[in-house]
């Protein structure tokens, strides 16, 4: 398999992959792609949340305000508004209202805005106290979101700060920062209401560490370290209450993935992925987890063996920048990423695409 990473000013490794013969034929079993309409706009680092009536609002993309609707019973898309301000590598979160709040991003921005499904429109909500970008937002079990960590352009550069956004007010508060400056890590809800961030970056490197926020006391607290370090990682909560972090880069694109165990706060690393992932993430219906966030097939997880499975062939490869959301039929919708246009010894030219595609398990 050849592999290489790229880098870029806004800080994201692009995880490059050409799978083995043998990696691409080995589990069709694992699941297939088949295409569905593409977008309007080509988009990368965007954000797709399931909204409750069913469909998938897109958001963003670099240097973009539109949104737009995937509508899983036609396979359409439709307009879904227009963003305040331009928005990627930012954040969005389903509220318990059925709202989704979107975030941060873009050329460094403390706002934030609200979408109404029953609308079709934004309206703008209170600003964050911190501009950020590459961060993450998890909601809690109270409704309110922890904003955790990312770039800042305030010259403080990569963040500790913590910030709590309340939807009954519209406004944000800080809270207790991290012990630990990142970027590009996790943030997973665990079944008892606390918070685990793990790995990303900062100036110092490559994080193996992890830590714990208790909303309770608005309080940090230390974890144990992975057993290797990595960012832009996928994370995801499984049916056990584990948490499953798996691919990403460190130094270079890592195949390997881990298992937090809340009850033991130990890491335990688990098989190995068959192809070389980064952030976007899905738990399947039936327990398992599919990760696809780069290359040109997914990987499919069993908590029951610890073993990975590729999928069938993408339609569409990407290098990275594309999201995923789980529909109510049990389908996964890929949509957007970048692509290579073309490469120099001093590096190689992406785009984003305007493409979408199903994953049937």
């Amino acid at each position: 398999m050849n592999v290489r990473s790229l880098a870029y000013a806004a800080g994201v490794v692009l995880v490059l992959a050409t799978p083995s013969l043998a990696g691409s034929t080995a589990a069709t079993s694992a699941g297939s792609w088949t295409a569905t309409a593409s977008m309007a706009t080509p988009r990368a680092h965007l954000t797709a949340t399931p909204l409750a009536n069913g469909r998938v609002l897109v958001v963003g993309g670099v240097g973009e305000t539109t949104a737009e609707l995937y509508d899983p019973a036609g396979g359409t898309w439709s307009a879904g508004g227009t963003l305040n301000q331009p928005r990627w590598l930012h954040a969005a979160v389903r509220l318990g209202d059925g709202r989704v709040l979107v975030a941060g991003g873009g050329a460094y921005t403390t706002s934030a805005e609200l979408y109404d499904p029953a609308t079709n429109r934004w309206t703008p909500t209170g600003s964050m106290n911190v501009d950020r970008l590459d961060f993450t937002a998890t909601p809690l079990r109270d409704g309110r979101v922890l904003v955790v960590g990312g770039l800042s352009a305030n010259g403080t550069g990569v963040q500790a700060s913590a910030e709590l956004y309340d939807p009954a007010t519209g406004r944000w508060t800080l809270t207790k920062s991290l012990r630990t400056p990142r970027r590009s890590h996790t943030a997973t809800l665990l079944g008892n209401g606390t918070v685990l961030v793990a790995g990303g970056f900062n100036s110092g490197g490559w994080l193996r560490s992890a830590e714990l926020y208790d909303p309770a006391r608005g309080r940090w607290s230390r974890a144990a370290d992975m057993t290797r370090p990595r960012a832009h990682a996928s994370a995801t909560l499984l049916g056990t209450g584990r948490v499953l972090v798996a691919g990403g880069a460190s130094s270079s694109a890592t195949l390997s993935a881990e298992l937090y165990d809340p009850a033991s706060g130990r890491w335990t690393a688990t098989g190995s992925m068959t192809g070389y992932h980064t952030s976007a993430s899905v738990l399947l219906p039936d327990g398992r987890v599919l990760v696809a966030g780069s290359g040109e097939a997914g990987d499919v997880y069993s908590p029951a063996t610890g073993t990975w499975a590729a999928t069938g062939p993408m339609v569409d490869s990407s290098v990275g920048g594309s999201a995923l959301a789980l529909l109510s039929g049990g389908q996964v919708v890929r949509v957007g990423g970048e692509r290579i246009v073309s490469c120099t010894p001093k590096g190689c030219s992406i785009e984003p695409v305007a493409s979408a595609e199903l994953y049937t398990p």
